[in-house]
């Protein structure tokens, strides 16, 4: 039998599993590329601020001027392709005021140019000491010339020097790179999480969608960048010269990327669940655009490819003090944590929370961060400490005064309670909130909650009452068109069946059940009417469909690290064969 709860400011919902094994479940309501940037010729006025123009966005100054060792592009035109072959050909230094320009160090290199077939341009391949200068050709007045067979040739006017050795080193090649890439780079380079997809970067650097992904697909192209899937890419590491350090404008970048994340995640939860309250969000900094989802598969599948770079953004929003982020991230990510059975990600983010809403002074975040903080413990199997944070919301909710904060508080409680063994005490608390639940018209939770008490009912013995309680809850939940209270009371709903020996009619329940699991995205539950379903298939004659239904129960069970309920279901399946 399974209860669950919609989140209020800080979404979640416990669950059941099996009665047989006195577990309980939760059911949470639910470009065009373009090629690397142009860069002028290596000469020496190529370094300068005036001869490249300057992003048109806010923070991204020229290269010229906030990455000054970088300043000089190996070649310029389209990205790197593999030479054909390798030409010495004698090149002498430029004059000290040039190498300074470039970032290039004062040593005289003779370098071997090699000729990029069918592109007419050239890059650095390898280089070898060098004679000493011969002042009437530097590398601005003699540049290269291209034959037609595509080899490159000195030009006709330069001064005969030694030539170069018959085996050249290859030495790495430099990114290539346009002026204002070093700050985007930098920008990048600050991004907590493993990596940054098109539409966050956006708001990092303050651009439209568009102009970011141009950028970001030159800085792959380059070398600064590298793509770790489709429109997702990650900054290289910078070599010593050039550390991280901060700069004018990285704490507003790093403002708007944080609001991106929390804004999207807040839509994507109130998308999968649409009851719930709008949390009071800070403002967006300008030229941050969070993301907007068409469906609810387009919001669970951000949720799933962010939840990593979301709880990296958590914690820098920790370290740098800004609480409320911290408290409406964790909100916003609970429902989600609870659909996926991502425990230990969930008691993370509410210790986290836990202390932001303490030193914010809040009641209602404290109650909201001690009780989800409480759910988490009971779900890791630390009931104690899982009591310990409900008692403590329930004290706080009781001298706020509010019904919705005790309602939540008693609730969460009467499940952590029943994961505990104390049925009765769970009984009570489930009764007493459901009653607060009517008071807030908050009537999902209440369908939840009714629903709770007849779960207490069935475990206590008494299956008369648990089937009144557990209809009233799926009555109300159809009413309000609630798909996660409608999967909770017929999964309780297909218990009471299997117990009182109906086995078709649980089957029909279950089967009612996982099909609303399964649109909500909600794999916990889902892996306990899986469970419970192969249960009435062996009991009604049908040992192929158990056998279906409890491998995939058992895989669900290990991938959210359930290992109990996967060695349950794993020595059924053993005794079957």
């Amino acid at each position: 039998m399974a209860h669950t709860h919609p989140a209020t400011p800080a979404p979640a919902a416990p669950g059941q599993t099996a009665p047989a094994r006195g577990t309980s479940m939760v059911a949470a309501p639910g470009q065009a590329a373009s090629a690397p940037g142009q860069a002028a010729p290596p000469a020496p006025q190529a370094a300068s601020a005036q001869s490249a123009p300057v992003l048109a966005a806010p923070g991204l100054a020229p290269l010229a001027q906030s990455e000054p060792a970088l300043a000089a592009p190996v070649r310029a035109g389209s990205a790197l392709a593999a030479p054909a072959q390798a030409v010495p050909v004698p090149v002498q230094a430029a004059p000290p005021a040039a190498q300074a320009a470039s970032g290039q160090s004062a040593p005289v290199m003779a370098t071997s140019v090699m000729a990029a077939p069918a592109q007419g341009t050239s890059m650095v391949a390898a280089s070898a000491p060098a004679a000493p200068p011969a002042p009437q050709a530097t590398l601005a007045q003699a540049p290269l010339r291209l034959a037609a067979s595509g080899q490159a040739t000195a030009p006709a006017q330069s001064a005969p020097v030694p030539a170069a050795p018959a085996q050249a080193v290859p030495a790495p090649v430099r990114p290539c790179y346009a002026p204002g890439d070093g700050q985007v780079w930098h920008l990048l380079r600050l991004v907590p999480g493993p990596d940054i997809a098109v539409a966050a970067a956006a708001s990092l650097l303050a651009v439209g969608p568009e102009r970011a992904a141009l950028l970001l697909e030159r800085l792959a192209g380059g070398g600064l960048c590298e793509r770790t899937a489709p429109g997702r890419y990650r900054p290289r590491p910078a070599p010593p010269a050039h550390p991280a350090g901060v700069r004018p404008g990285d704490g507003a970048a790093l403002r708007r990327l944080a609001g991106h994340y929390l804004h999207t995640a807040h839509h994507a939860d109130r998308l999968l669940a649409p009851h719930r309250p709008e949390l009071p969000l800070a403002p967006l900094e300008p030229g941050c655009i969070p993301e907007r989802f068409v469906s609810r598969e387009a919001a669970l599948a951000w949720l799933d490819e962010e939840h990593h770079t979301l709880a990296a953004i958590r914690e820098a929003a920790r370290d740098r003090g800004e609480r409320w982020t911290v408290f409406h991230l964790a909100a916003c990510l609970n429902g989600h944590y609870v659909r996926r059975g991502h425990t230990a990600p969930q008691q993370r983010q509410w210790a986290d929370a836990l202390r932001a809403a303490h030193a914010l002074g809040d009641p209602e975040a404290q109650i909201t961060a001690h009780r989800y903080a409480g759910q988490a413990a009971s779900r890791a199997g630390r009931h104690p400490e899982a009591l310990a944070h409900l008692h403590r919301a329930v004290r706080i909710a009781e001298r706020h005064g509010r019904p919705g904060p005790q309602a939540w508080a008693y609730y969460i409680l009467a499940w952590t309670e029943e994961m505990a063994g104390e049925d009765a005490a769970a009984l009570t608390h489930a009764i007493c909130a459901a009653g607060l639940f009517a008071r807030a018209q908050q009537w999902r939770a209440q369908a939840d909650a009714l629903n709770a008490a007849g779960w207490y009912f069935t475990r206590l013995g008494d299956p008369v009452q648990a089937g009144r309680y557990c209809a009233r809850a799926l009555d109300l939940a159809r009413r309000h068109r609630y798909l996660g209270g409608q999967a909770a009371a017929l999964d309780s709903l297909g218990l009471l069946a299997q117990a009182n020996g109906r086995h078709e009619d649980a089957v029909r329940a279950f089967t009612a059940a996982l099909d609303h699991c399964r649109t909500l995205g909600n794999t916990y539950q889902e892996a306990g009417a899986l469970d419970r379903l192969g249960d009435s298939y062996a009991a009604t004659g049908r040992p192929a469909d158990a056998r279906t239904v409890w491998g995939s129960a058992a895989a669900v069970y290990r991938a959210q690290d359930r290992l109990e309920e996967a060695a349950s279901v794993e020595r059924r399946l053993t005794a079957l064969a």
